[in-house]
């Protein structure tokens, strides 16, 4: 996702919009986006792995909270980084409970973005596991579905892009990135030949690495916007889309 990353940092395009409580665009949220990534950047290296991995359901209950009450923040705070305190009041827990997962609240943050990056094979593996579509119109539907789940995941999560923008951007982060990118294109692919068996593998992943580049800088962009601009620019990669792969499927 960081071919197009460089768009998005731009400053005409300011900081993420008030989607779900985030706040709107303007110089404290760009002062902001500066602050995350260069919090980020200072700790990174001790910032990579939690201090302690959970190996019992009740230690991953307890990371979950821990997660869960910094997601819940950064929403109410926008571009404001929650405080480790702040999150651990949130979660119910002592400071020293989240200190025994996490070394400092920019890990918590790293965590987050890795569990949003993992959400995205889910449901592009959705999209493979069901009938082949046989005609265009039954591919358009299910362009639209994999639409509805991955801009949810986008929404809902606008105030962790700063992240996601600090890993693009810092090479001891990318490959936690590099990683996810991989599994998302070989994903698209594998839809694309599901569509159509013939597809070479390619051409299928090529149209894989477009498919996910643009739909993120894309997404990016709106997430800056008001809510409607949001939804005519999805639109618009749907568009998109649906001109790039379609001469590739051979549907009728």
């Amino acid at each position: 996702m960081r071919l197009f990353i460089r768009v998005c940092q731009q400053p005409e395009f300011g900081m993420y919009s008030g989607l779900h409580r985030a706040p709107m665009v303007g110089s404290s949220g760009e002062r902001g986006r500066r602050a995350v990534k260069r919090s980020l950047d200072r700790k990174t290296r001790i910032a990579l792995e939690p201090r302690k991995q959970p190996r019992q359901q009740r230690s991953s209950k307890v990371v979950d909270r821990i997660l869960d009450a910094a997601l819940i923040l950064t929403r109410e705070q926008g571009t404001r980084t929650p405080t480790t305190l702040a999150i651990a009041q949130r979660a119910a827990l002592s400071v020293g409970s989240v200190y025994q997962y996490f070394p400092n609240k920019e890990a918590i943050l790293l965590d987050l973005a890795r569990r949003w990056l993992s959400s995205f094979p889910e449901v592009i593996r959705k999209r493979i596991n069901v009938p082949r579509p046989t005609n265009r119109d039954e591919f358009r539907r299910e362009v639209r579905k994999l639409f509805a789940d991955t801009s949810r995941l986008y929404l809902e999560n606008a105030t962790l892009m700063p992240v996601i923008e600090a890993i693009s951007g810092n090479a001891d982060l990318r490959p936690i990135q590099d990683e996810y990118d991989k599994e998302i294109v070989a994903l698209y692919a594998a839809w694309l030949r599901h569509v159509n068996p013939a597809l070479e593998d390619k051409i299928a992943s090529r149209l894989g690495v477009l498919m996910m580049e643009v739909g993120h800088v894309c997404r990016l962009v709106g997430l800056k916007r008001e809510r409607r601009t949001y939804d005519l620019i999805e639109d618009d990669v749907e568009t998109m889309w649906l001109a790039l792969v379609s001469p590739h499927l051979n549907l009728e």
